[in-house]
């Protein structure tokens, strides 16, 4: 505020304004951003890591059923060839389907 004299003892008081200083704008923050960037690049990258450690576990489980299902089918198959492999059913067949008999001993070559 200014005081101006202009005669006797009358002033004129004069207030010179200055302008609002202008409000500085928010500097780039450089490390911020990359901050930002990282810190979203890994949580991404947890998310993926989630999703394949989820999908593997799905593979891994339906893998071991698999492998129930076939020692299951294997455990069936063999107890089967023992069956087929019986010697008192493959001399039934011999006996019954194939006409095989006993040797006989004037039938065998000395």
């Amino acid at each position: 505020m200014t005081k101006i004299t202009v005669g006797d003892g009358v002033y004129i008081i004069t207030e010179i304004r200055r302008e609002a200083p202008p409000v500085p704008a928010v500097p780039r923050r450089k490390g911020f951003v990359v901050l930002l960037l990282a810190l979203l690049g890994v949580g991404l990258f947890n998310v993926w890591l989630s999703g394949v450690y989820i999908r593997t576990g799905y593979r891994v489980s339906s893998a071991l059923e698999e492998k129930r299902t076939l020692m299951m089918q294997k455990d069936v198959l063999r107890t089967e060839m023992l069956a087929l492999k019986s010697p008192s059913r493959i001399d039934a067949i011999a006996r019954t389907e194939l006409g095989m008999v006993d040797p006989r001993m004037e039938g065998v070559i000395r």
